[in-house]
């Protein structure tokens, strides 16, 4: 029976030591998901720095989560974007073109300049504005050909269907 006896205290030993080394290797994969710490640690420091940590960890989530939907609150959707408005004034042999858009603007700039050339129009200045949420076009142009002009009726409508 002694001989039962002392294998089984073997077993109950070789299970400890085996218990301790894997104690071991989780305290050290812990430690290794801390930031930088001085190297000798108790156990009970190791843990309440884990604590700690994940704390801290925790309470910078919750800012990033309230962070992120601030910012989804201030982006515009759908139905909070104003349409493009346009505005054209005949200037004699002159034309005069405003248009104010969202940032977000679906069409080039320089499609614009290009209905304006096919027109028969020469762009003499084109400038940009940004204001807040809005951009605001100003662009003037000439007749090429002073006598024939700009067909007014015919950019107005181009240019129109061109931003909706």
């Amino acid at each position: 029976m002694e001989n039962g006896a002392g294998s089984s205290r073997i077993n109950r030993c070789l299970i400890e030591r085996e218990r301790r080394r894997n104690m071991k290797t989780l305290y050290s994969n812990l430690f290794a998901l801390l930031p930088p710490q001085p190297s000798k640690m108790s156990v009970p420091e190791l843990v309440d720095q884990a604590t700690a940590y994940v704390k801290h960890l925790q309470k910078k989530l919750e800012k990033y989560k309230q962070m992120k939907v601030q910012l989804e609150d201030k982006r515009p959707t759908a139905h909070t974007m104003r349409p493009p408005v346009l505005n054209i004034r005949d200037l004699g042999s002159n034309l005069e073109v405003h248009l104010i858009t969202g940032l977000n603007m679906e069409f080039a700039l320089s499609d614009f300049i290009s209905i304006l050339q096919e027109e028969g129009a020469e762009i003499v200045s084109a400038t940009c504005h940004h204001t807040g949420d809005r951009a605001i076009y100003t662009i003037l142009s000439q007749a090429i050909y002073p006598r024939i002009g700009i067909a007014t009726s015919s950019v107005h409508e181009r240019l129109t269907s061109l931003i909706c």
